[in-house]
């Protein structure tokens, strides 16, 4: 059977749930230079998770809280960094 159209087996909300949870849980956790992740990624790497993210996430309220940080609209800095 060809590997490309192989089926994918379904994803449970179990499984939905920790991906979630460990997204965050990157995001918040200190990097290099003890600084959180979020503080050092691109916006257009944000950007790309955010979308990726289930509405009204965790994830997706971190990344609105780190761009109002930063002095951004999220939806204007969000937008812009779309790909």
């Amino acid at each position: 059977m060809n590997a490309k159209n192989a089926r994918r087996p379904k994803t449970t909300a179990a499984e939905t749930a920790r991906k979630r949870q460990a997204t965050v849980k990157f995001l918040t956790s200190p990097g290099r230079g003890g600084r959180p992740k979020i503080e050092t990624l691109g916006w257009k790497r944000l950007a790309a998770i955010y979308y990726a993210s289930a509405p009204g996430s965790a994830v997706r309220k971190a990344i609105n809280a780190e761009a109002r940080r930063c002095g951004y609209t999220p939806s204007t800095i969000l937008a812009l960094n779309a790909e």
